[in-house]
């Protein structure tokens, strides 16, 4: 079962997760994001890390209010490290909180944590084994499980705090009793799916928003009480309370020296030092989180600094270092359970290439050679080849390489630069050429020169650039005619805090057609006025010759009448 989804709307591929994951269990590919269950120990680094929050975590509040609206009994099973999540002076105002939301028993884990110890302290009496790994942290259970399977045989056959409350609480209050675990640990979430002592998980961080939306607030509440009363190295787990007695100083087996590693990055380097058989006679616990259980992946958001919290949780213990010994009730009647569990390998083998294979993946982003291998890590793989093993299991994609894609951007910005027909330029605030491209110099004719720190108003006499400058603006399309080299350019100035770039185009053919056209256009004009006053002189002539054959018709049409008239005796 996954307990971490991505949000691929807010995703946007930062891979700061990948480089934190320490299992590289992310997939990332074309056209998705996912998290590979059976590579993938629970740490919860990935969805900490994420700044687009884009990585949720599998919530269970709405099974557990369910349940309290159907009226069943909840039993809590409180981590010893909520003394330092809550940023409260007194953190058992917490316990009230959880009766607030309708919780019926509130223990804390510490309980169940003092009976893990005493099977530690049983079992060493017999281990034989040259190193031993306590098994209270599941994220670093997973770890061995997964990835060093060859020292299975060093972990305690025992189960984790949280598992072993869970089986007493429901030996306590009944089969039927819901039981929750709360803890600053995404791992528990899994370990819960494994075993059927604990129905539901929720981290401090769902706890506080839980309350939140509720309107509870708990630091307003008085203090509470838990229902049983955990011993000081149960208290004291988080503070590495599974290596000693209940003095806290004491360790819990002569044999062996009691050492601590938390971290991914130690608890790696400690295994590797176990696989290699590099020290021996040491019983060690591991946390796979940086400063154990008080630094969880999911302590409140605006809760308390580490180091707040490790004070937190040192008040605690002093405030409670009278708690010696279990109730004996409650160990006669745990005498009976078993808190044993094996541990067995979960290893998952990725598909191994062959060198030439991946050197072909490597050849696609550029590189040729070890020299090419930047192993920079960017891409949240630790070297080149380790990218290219995973794009050969289709856990990344080859672009996915920030050298490569720098790479790319900067050769297409130079080959625009190199070959657009305008002319750039770049200029520092006094105006002298910083940068320029073949066009700007093949324009003025100075391809055998270098232009760099020449000012650029050798070659252009228009004050747009120094305007630019005096106003701390960008100006477009500023017309400058060039009469020393026949040009006339379109010029725009852009102003940045670091230079101004000038990006100018060449209208010269263009302005030598618009006059060509407008001389044409001209002499359009004149052909046709010629033409209308040939017209209109045509027509007045015609006009006038009409007039006089007119006038000679009538004089002749009138004589010819009075003659008619005469000779008829009118």
């Amino acid at each position: 079962m996954k307990f971490i989804e991505f949000d691929h709307h807010k995703c946007d591929e930062c891979y700061k997760c990948l480089r934190v994951c320490p299992t590289k269990a992310i997939k990332f590919t074309e056209h998705n994001r996912d998290i590979i269950n059976s590579l993938c120990i629970k740490c919860g680094l990935c969805q900490a890390s994420c700044p687009q929050s884009a990585l949720t975590i599998q919530n269970d509040r709405h099974k557990i209010k369910k349940q309290i609206h159907l009226g069943r009994k909840i039993a809590v099973s409180l981590a010893p490290s909520f003394a330092a999540a809550f940023d409260d002076a007194d953190p058992k105002k917490i316990i009230t909180a959880l009766r607030t939301l309708g919780v019926t028993w509130v223990e804390e884990t510490g309980v169940a944590a003092e009976l893990v110890s005493r099977n530690y302290e049983a079992m060493l009496e017999t281990m034989g084994t040259e190193n031993v790994l306590t098994t209270c942290c599941p994220s670093a259970n997973y770890l061995v499980q997964q990835y060093y399977p060859e020292l299975l045989d060093a972990m305690l056959p025992v189960v984790s705090p949280m598992i072993a409350h869970g089986k007493l609480l429901k030996e306590k209050y009944g089969p039927d009793c819901y039981t929750v675990f709360i803890g600053p640990c995404l791992a528990k979430k899994a370990e819960a799916e494994e075993m059927p002592y604990i129905d539901a998980v929720l981290t401090f961080n769902e706890l506080a928003g839980w309350l939140e939306d509720e309107g509870i607030p708990y630091r307003q509440l008085p203090p509470g009480v838990f229902d049983e009363k955990a011993t000081i190295r149960g208290m004291a787990y988080p503070m590495g309370g599974s290596l000693f007695k209940n003095d806290r100083q004491t360790p819990i087996h002569s044999g062996y020296r009691m050492i601590r590693a938390d971290g991914i990055d130690r608890c790696k380097d400690l295994l590797e030092t176990l696989k290699i058989g590099g020290i021996k006679n040491y019983c060690i616990e591991m946390n796979i989180c940086s400063g154990s259980c008080i630094n969880g992946p999911d302590m409140p958001h605006d809760g308390l600094k580490f180091f707040q919290r490790k004070d937190r949780m040192l008040d605690y213990l002093k405030a409670h270092a009278d708690h010696r010994e279990l109730d004996q009730l409650l160990c006669e009647s745990s005498a009976d359970l078993s808190f044993k569990h094996d541990f067995e390998a979960h290893v998952v083998q990725l598909k191994k290439p062959t060198k030439e294979e991946v050197n072909e993946i490597l050849r696609k982003i550029d590189k040729f050679s070890e020299k090419d291998h930047l192993n920079c890590g960017a891409c949240g793989y630790e070297t080149c080849v380790s990218k290219a093993i995973a794009v050969y299991n289709e856990m990344s994609k080859p672009q996915m390489c920030l050298p490569y894609l720098r790479s790319k951007a900067e050769s297409l910005s130079m080959a625009l630069f190199e070959n657009t027909p305008n002319l750039v330029c770049v200029l520092d605030h006094q105006l002298n050429i910083l940068e320029y491209n073949p066009t700007f110099a093949k324009t003025f004719d100075m391809e055998k020169h270098s232009l760099k720190e020449v000012p650029v108003v050798a070659f252009l006499d228009g004050p747009f650039f120094s305007e630019c400058v005096r106003l701390k603006k960008s100006i477009f399309g500023q017309r400058v005619h060039l009469e020393t080299i026949g040009k006339v350019l379109y010029c725009n100035a852009i102003y940045t805090e670091r230079f101004i770039l000038g990006i100018m185009t060449d209208m010269t053919a263009v302005e030598k057609s618009r006059q060509e056209l407008a001389a044409v256009k001209e002499k359009t004009l004149v052909a046709c006025q010629e033409v209308i006053n040939k017209q209109m002189r045509v027509a007045q002539e015609i006009a006038s010759l009409l007039g006089e054959t007119t006038a000679e018709t009538k004089v002749n049409l009138n004589r010819l009448k009075e003659i008619v008239m005469m000779d008829e005796g009118y």
